[in-house]
């Protein structure tokens, strides 16, 4: 067969798939319709996201790119959600930020993306009704948890929807070369992070310090002959080329964002529950805490203690572990942690993100 032969095989394949993408539209409209009918506020349905595009992955067996597959088809879904009604999201702005990029991947680009500061206040947009959905970074795998979000989620009736993860890709973005950089933009965080490789190639460079990556990129963009450090995602958004690619000392560097919202997500099948807890100022309280998670076989991910805030030196602890609040073992163990403790409150049970 010739090249135009396998062309013209793809342009009937296109044209099949925009027909059923057109099929799907009008179903999703439709859809939207009965929820309409029935008083269903939610659109955007944490365990439906994930079971459909993980059973697309389970029938592709590596046939396509499953990272393609998934970025594709949170497209569609968003699109789809979008006939219904556009949902609004915010994150720790301004545009540009690894908090926008995790916004982007999670709800697609048909969502409406509002970008806050600071990023507690993103609770505040979605409690006010401003915002549908927030997304918070809530731990880093170098840096550990943002301390301020874990603190916020004292205070907030919203739940925990889902979370995603976004690798914390550092590029260096200039409109200048190398050789002709006499300044470098950044927030500290991209300075500790991409110290080994600034060390080796842009010792006597100077570095500057800004409140976000984004700001950075926007001064790389006004300045001549200077650089940031930023995301891909900045660099097009402020339209400053990737003079070196990932240039961060972690290639492995990921952040953990939780989406927060107003409705609980339903069971996916493959889901974390996360919740705080106090327990009585007694000795082993905190063994016997434990103990319950451990006699209902439930898989503890997470444990980090705070001040209370109540009463000095009294301290709550921040628990994640496997399985949902409707889960019969997950049940148990909560009606015995109330019972050994002062006070338990889950802030959510939701599908599990891929890192």
């Amino acid at each position: 067969m010739e090249l135009k032969d396998y062309r013209d095989q793809i342009n009937k394949i296109d044209d099949q798939i925009l027909e059923l993408l057109q099929k799907r539209a009008e179903i999703s409209k439709q859809v939207g319709a009965v929820k309409a009918e029935t008083g269903v506020a939610n659109v955007y349905v944490p365990h439906r996201h994930k079971q459909v595009i993980e059973r697309l992955k389970a029938q592709n067996q590596g046939a396509f790119p499953e990272s393609a597959l998934e970025a594709i088809w949170t497209e569609i879904l968003s699109a789809s959600r979008s006939l219904q009604e556009p949902e609004r999201v915010a994150f720790l702005g301004p545009v540009g930020s690894f908090g926008h990029l995790a916004s982007l991947c999670h709800f697609g680009s048909a969502a409406e993306l509002i970008p806050v500061r600071p990023q507690i206040d993103v609770f505040t947009e979605v409690e006010s009704g401003r915002a549908d959905y927030g997304v918070v970074a809530i731990e880093n795998s170098v840096q550990g948890t943002v301390r301020d979000v874990l603190e916020r989620f004292q205070h907030t009736p919203l739940w925990i929807c889902a979370e995603t993860f976004q690798p914390i890709k550092q590029h260096l973005l200039s409109k200048s070369p190398l050789t002709e950089i006499k300044r470098i933009y950044s927030h500290p965080q991209p300075f500790a992070q991409c110290r080994t490789w600034l060390s080796r190639h842009m010792g006597n460079i100077e570095q500057v310090e800004v409140v976000s990556t984004s700001d950075a990129a926007r001064q790389a963009a006004q300045e001549p002959n200077t650089a940031a450090i930023a995301s891909q995602l900045a660099s097009e958004i402020y339209q400053v080329p990737i003079v070196a690619d990932a240039i961060m000392d972690d290639p492995n560097n990921t952040t953990r964002f939780f989406i927060i919202g107003s409705q609980v997500a339903d069971p996916s099948g493959h889901d974390r529950t996360s919740l705080f807890f106090s327990i009585r100022d007694k000795v082993g309280a905190l063994h016997q805490a434990l103990g319950v998670l451990e006699k209902a076989q439930l898989n503890l991910n997470y444990l980090e203690s705070l001040p209370s805030r109540a009463k000095p030196w009294e301290y709550i602890f921040f628990a994640e572990m496997e399985g949902h609040i409707v889960d019969e073992r997950v049940i148990i163990a909560l009606e015995q942690l109330e019972e050994l403790c002062r006070n338990v409150n889950v802030l959510g049970s939701y599908p599990r993100g891929t890192p």
